[in-house]
């Protein structure tokens, strides 16, 4: 849950005394430390970790701890979140990388402190090794990868024929799918001998274990009373008459523990429908209004929201029957301005901003972050960070939207939408965008976050005429809805502008109207509009 991870990241501190809860092998006789290293979650391509030194020698000062990384693994993520003054990387010397805590710190003996990080790998999630605390060896040195080791395999779901061997696809689940517990889990393969030979088995895998052998297709196993897990991995294994065989693999699968009583749900986009990822699954349409931070400067303080936020305000929202906020976030805190207490402020905000979003799911209602963007490298800073803060509460919705992409006005639509979706380098001569929802969807993904995410068009998402033509693709996630603004000065702001471009949207993907407002002088057009969407079966948030 999100929460697990706020409350990681958030606690990262030293500790003294006390002992850790878990210690690797021991490879030398009289260690002068131990590491307790622990990956929290792993999705196909990356890695949260926590990892815990604790010095059993005498004190050290200006101490530093060594460790190498191993199969591709690089550190990408959570530099924010280490204890202030802390620093971890590698540089030119990578794969050796070094946490170093401020200028004459001192790790007293029995002393402990605990950094948590993630990052991104090509094959396994393999455990760094050659633990070094200032210079002496710690038993965490020559340690094994954590889990059961894998047989080479194909993190694709498409087969990949070789000659003289089998081919086999695993299309269920997908890549980072997540399922309610108790969890089934649908396994489903594809499996092709070659050429006068054939199929004899199929063998289902997790991280190892046997699970199942199917001998006649279709291959397929229901994986039934899958307990909660942070991320785990299914093969399948084709075994053909002649001996050769083949294995295909999905990483990131991942069983959710149950909500809290009363809490909002995780949410899946199906078809053209969201629905909830319970034990009994249920479309989910939101009915909410928007809540936006009001600040326009990074200043280290409360957020100035434009209403209240507190328990009482949100407990009053869902006795109003309100199950959605949009809550409208700054990107301010996230335009580099090279002083020294940009990292304090990014964090404080988000924090902040997490412990309102948290208030909200625990009362039921769905939280969909968005952004009032003014800065591209800014946004992208942002969302990374929203990755890293909200990308394990699949309760919470994402919204990417752009909120001032330009009308196509006299420009060609297909270089407009293509930048809207593709961003690039391509769009600077434009004075568009350059950080399409295509590249802010993968960002996400690659962080870790498979949260449901919104995507509004052009006109400051008014416009979505040719959002199908121009749909960002989710290789990861699978999971991108469509996000629709209005208010009474907009250009498709009529019932027959919503047939023609709402309608054949709604019909192909989910489809929210984030933001329905107008001004003084059209008091009927927010309830004339959401009459219109109730009719219509599209969920919406106003103001």
């Amino acid at each position: 849950m999100r929460r697990g991870i706020f409350a990681l990241a958030t606690a990262a501190a030293v500790v003294v005394g006390g002992g850790t809860t878990m210690v690797l092998r021991p490879a030398y006789a009289a260690a002068t430390c131990t590491v307790d290293y622990e990956i929290t979650r792993e999705w196909s391509s990356g890695y949260w970790a926590e990892l815990t030194v604790t010095n059993l020698g005498a004190p050290v000062t200006d101490w530093w701890l060594r460790f190498r990384q191993v199969n591709g693994q690089t550190i990408t993520m959570g530099h924010d979140r280490l204890p202030d003054g802390y620093g971890l990387g590698s540089g030119e010397l990578y794969p050796i990388t070094t946490l170093r805590p401020p200028a004459g710190s001192t790790l007293p003996t029995g002393a402990s402190v605990t950094v948590r990080f993630g990052g991104n790998y090509r094959d396994t999630e393999p455990e760094p090794t050659d633990w070094v605390l200032s210079g002496q060896p710690c038993n965490g040195d020559g340690g094994s990868p954590t889990g059961s080791s894998q047989p080479t395999a194909s993190a694709s779901p498409q087969p990949s024929p070789q000659p003289g061997r089998p081919s086999v696809a695993l299309t269920s689940p997908l890549p980072n799918d997540f399922f309610a517990a108790p969890g089934i889990i649908p396994i489903r393969a594809q499996a092709t001998a070659a050429a006068g030979r054939r199929i004899e088995r199929v063998e289902f895998r997790a991280r190892g274990t046997l699970l199942a052998v199917d001998t006649t297709a279709p291959y397929a196993f229901d994986w039934r009373g899958v307990p909660p897990n942070s991320g785990t991995r299914v093969t399948a294994t084709a075994y053909d008459s002649g001996g050769a065989q083949a294995t295909a693999e999905v990483r990131g699968i991942r069983v959710l523990p149950p909500p809290a009583p009363g809490a909002a749900p995780a949410l899946k986009a199906f078809g053209n429908r969201i629905r909830t990822v319970t034990t009994d699954p249920r479309p989910y349409r939101p009915h909410g209004i928007i809540r936006s931070a009001v600040s326009d400067e990074c200043v280290w303080g409360p957020i100035r929201w434009d209403g209240p936020v507190d328990d009482a305000s949100v407990g009053a929202l869902r006795a109003r029957g309100v199950d959605a906020v949009r809550v409208v976030l700054s990107d301010a805190c996230y335009a580099y301005t090279g002083s020294p207490t940009d990292r304090q402020n990014r964090v404080g905000y988000l924090d902040e901003a997490a412990r309102y979003v948290d208030r909200l799911v625990r009362a039921g209602i769905t939280p969909i972050v968005s952004l009032r963007q003014s800065d591209d490298l800014a946004a992208r800073t942002f969302w990374s960070a929203v990755a890293e803060v909200f990308g394990d509460d699949d309760a919470v919705v994402l919204d990417i939207s752009p909120d001032n992409f330009p009308a196509a006005g006299g420009a060609d639509p297909a270089v407009v939408w293509t930048c809207w979706r593709d961003g690039g380098p391509a769009c600077l001569g434009t004075g568009l965008p350059t950080f399409g929802v295509q590249e802010q969807t993968r960002l996400l993904r690659i962080q870790g976050s498979f949260n449901l995410v919104l995507a509004a068009g052009i006109d400051g998402g008014n416009d979505l005429s040719r959002w199908r033509e121009y749909r960002p693709a989710d290789p990861d996630g699978r999971s991108v809805a469509a996000a629709w603004r209005v208010n009474d000065r907009a250009a498709c702001a009529t019932p027959a502008c919503w047939r023609s471009t709402l309608l054949p949207v709604a019909a192909q993907v989910p489809l929210v109207a984030t933001d329905v407002s107008a001004g003084p002088t059209a008091p009927t057009f927010v309830p004339r509009t959401v009459a219109w969407l109730d009719q219509h079966g599209i969920g919406h948030l106003r103001r």
